[in-house]
């Protein structure tokens, strides 16, 4: 057994030795603005900073700003008034290695090997999916280093690397300079002491890069430390860093204080724990804003937030009449389904000087696939072979994207010995399969069996199928959606 003290000390040596001393954001107050370092110099408006902040498990309703009155998340409310506010935004899967190997490599994951979660070797062959994401297909890291950015990934991973397998790439085998994770991943990491411990203690036992252990409640205060002493080693070129997190999935380890603040708002204690978790993650991430922009680095970022799924949906939260912690709105579905809820997400930018403030964007249809051809154009290249999204930028100047190709999504795999969780609401669980073509969205099994059409943008809660009284606009979409399928590697 590791005594606290001999953690702290390793935690203290892996964190110089990583990314230098740590400048504790949590110990800080908000800098108040007479107090504030001079900007720095601009650089090319074409090659801002990028700072993408991924949450697991936040749901389409979670934030005050898309209309949670539970709590108040001011930090990212007010991320999302003064900045550009996207509501028809779409992860590219329903859980979170799949929609992450989308985001990073703007692909549809199935395309890639991903069609669930990645887990232990023989789980990972019963659903048919890969053990990782293969480090030479294209993706953000590699285009931003191609650029001369600086890169790191700091957060959680899962895209290869944990329970029982220890040879997966690193995150540096993708194109970023330094990496630091958590259990489901490998290289530098934090091991989660009282929250999950069994998976802690399989990463523990594969080795594979430095490691100590730390309580939940305290990981995204580390990790806002590290993006902090990232960008203040490297404030002499642009930076792009991955910050993801996963405060809010659950089990939530919020700390007394959050907790003591929001008791009795939640709906259960299991509620309260994720509220608190919410407003805690919130009040950090302003804290890591505001030290950004004392530092003059928020004066050229373009900031990047937004989440991998939908919110929790595990059975035992259902016991006794309840309801899981987390919202997705008026939307039907959660985390694990191809409805709405599964996989709509607010996407919130931020780019001072680069963006129309106050833009709340309606219209715009995005997915994870697409962040990656955006990003591409804001740095003025074009986008790697076989990126099948769309560049949103036009959004920063509150010009909609009206014009796109279809969406697809796949979970699971046909014909596989296993199929991906499933959610605990039957009225929940949509078919693994799906297409959304303009205000049109259809789901259907393998094959195209059982079809459900509906107008989302009349109904986005999904309650009327069309299937039958349109069958030409079901044939149509049902038509494209099964040569996609078909398309998808066997």
């Amino acid at each position: 057994m590791i005594s606290n003290r001999k953690m702290r000390i390793m935690s203290a040596a892996l964190l110089v030795g990583l990314l230098g001393t740590a400048s504790p954001v949590l110990a800080q107050s908000t800098p108040k603005p007479q107090d504030r370092a001079a900007p720095a110099p601009a650089r090319d408006a074409q090659r801002p900073n990028v700072l993408f902040v991924l949450v697991d498990d936040m749901g389409f309703g979670d934030l005050s700003v898309m209309g949670d009155k539970k709590v108040q998340t001011p930090n990212l409310d007010r991320l999302a008034r003064e900045g550009v506010l996207m509501t028809k935004f779409y992860d590219a899967a329903p859980i979170c290695s799949s929609s992450r190997a989308g985001f990073l490599t703007g692909r549809y994951p199935a395309t890639v090997g991903f069609v669930g979660i990645t887990a232990s070797r023989a789980d990972n062959a019963a659903l048919g999916q890969v053990d990782w994401l293969d480090p030479k297909t294209p993706n953000i890291a590699a285009l931003f280093k191609d650029a001369g950015y600086a890169t790191a990934h700091i957060g959680k991973w899962h895209l290869g690397g944990g329970r029982d397998i220890g040879d997966a790439p690193r995150p540096t085998a993708y194109g970023f300079d330094q990496s630091f994770t958590t259990f489901e991943g490998l290289g530098p990491r934090v091991l989660v002491s009282d929250e999950e411990r069994d998976l802690a203690k399989q990463s523990d036992k594969l080795g594979n890069g430095a490691r100590f252990w730390e309580i939940k409640t305290k990981l995204t205060g580390l990790y806002a430390d590290m993006v902090v002493d990232f960008v203040a080693q490297h404030s002499d070129k642009p930076w792009f860093v991955n910050m993801w997190l996963n405060d809010v999935h659950d089990p939530w380890a919020p700390d007394d204080d959050s907790l003591s603040e929001v008791m009795g708002k939640g709906e259960s204690s299991d509620d309260d724990r994720f509220l608190a978790s919410l407003v805690k993650m919130d009040k950090t991430l302003g804290r890591l804003f505001d030290r950004l922009d004392q530092m003059g680095q928020l004066e050229n970022t373009l900031v990047i937030v937004t989440a991998d799924n939908g919110p929790s949906s595990l059975q035992r939260y259902y016991q006794k009449g309840a309801t899981a912690p987390g919202s997705s709105g008026m939307l039907r579905g959660r985390k694990f389904s191809l409805y709405e809820g599964g996989i709509r997400q607010p996407l919130i930018m931020y780019w001072r000087g680069h963006m129309k403030p106050g833009t709340r964007d309606e219209t715009t249809v995005g997915q994870g696939v697409d962040l990656l051809p955006t990003l591409a154009a804001i740095l003025g290249r074009k986008a790697p072979a076989g990126s099948v999204g769309v560049d949103l930028s036009p959004v920063l100047a509150g010009t909609p994207v009206t014009s796109r190709t279809p969406l697809f999504w796949a979970y699971g795999k046909a014909g596989a010995a296993k199929q991906p969780p499933s959610p605990a609401q039957a009225k929940d669980t949509a078919p693994p399969f799906a297409i959304r073509d303009g205000d049109w969205k259809l789901l259907a099994g393998p094959g195209g069996t059982n079809p459900q059409l509906y107008d989302v943008v009349k109904d986005p809660g999904e309650t009327t199928d069309l299937a039958t009284s349109q069958p030409a606009m079901r044939d149509r979409l049902l038509a494209q959606l099964k040569a996609w399928m078909a398309s998808l590697p066997k």
